[in-house]
C-alpha cells in the first residue's frame, strides 16, 4: 500500500515527462534568428566603474582596526532606464564593510541598460569585489579600494 502511495505521489511529476512525444515536439515552433543581447555597462566602462567606488569608497574605521580584507560577491539590477536597483550582497566580508559598499551601489551613477533586439531591457548583474586594507605615508590603515574581478 506505501508503495502504491509513493507510486500514485510520483506520477504527477513523471508523467508529462513520459507522456511526450516525438510528434508533440515536433509541432514547437523552431525559432530561427538568435536573440542579440548586449550587457549593461557602467558609462565609460569596467575602469571607470571601479574608478568611481575607489574614489568613493570609505574604508569603515572599526574595520581597518581589524585589517579586514577579502572577497566578496554583490548583485544589482540594472533598470530599462539605467538606474540602478536591487542592490544586495550576495556574499559579505563584514558588515560595516557591507554596508558602505551597499550605499556605493545604491548612488552609482546611472548605467547604459542592457537591450534585447536593440530594446532597452532589465539585467541582473553580480560580481566579485575584492577589499585590500594598505599603509599610507602617515602609517594609517586606508582602503587600497574595491578591485575588479581581474585582479583576482
Amino acid at each position: 500500500m506505501r508503495k502504491l502511495a509513493l507510486l500514485l505521489a510520483l506520477l504527477p511529476i513523471f508523467g508529462p515527462a513520459v507522456a511526450q512525444t516525438d510528434k508533440d515536439s515536433a509541432a514547437a515552433p523552431v525559432q530561427k534568428t538568435a536573440d542579440v543581447i548586449t550587457q549593461p555597462e557602467f558609462k565609460g566602462g569596467i575602469e571607470k566603474m571601479y574608478e568611481y567606488i575607489n574614489r568613493n569608497f570609505q574604508y569603515p574605521e572599526e574595520a581597518q582596526r581589524r585589517s579586514v580584507k577579502g572577497k566578496m560577491e554583490v548583485e544589482f539590477t540594472v533598470e530599462k532606464s539605467g538606474d540602478i536597483t536591487y542592490v544586495g550582497i550576495l556574499k559579505g566580508l563584514d558588515e560595516a564593510i557591507d554596508q558602505e559598499v551597499l550605499k556605493l551601489l545604491k548612488a552609482m551613477p546611472r548605467w547604459t541598460p542592457a537591450t534585447k533586439n536593440g530594446q532597452p531591457v532589465r539585467y541582473k548583474v553580480s560580481m566579485p569585489i575584492t577589499i585590500r586594507a594598505s599603509k599610507t605615508k602617515n602609517g594609517q590603515k586606508s582602503s587600497q579600494g574595491l578591485t575588479d574581478y581581474r585582479d583576482n
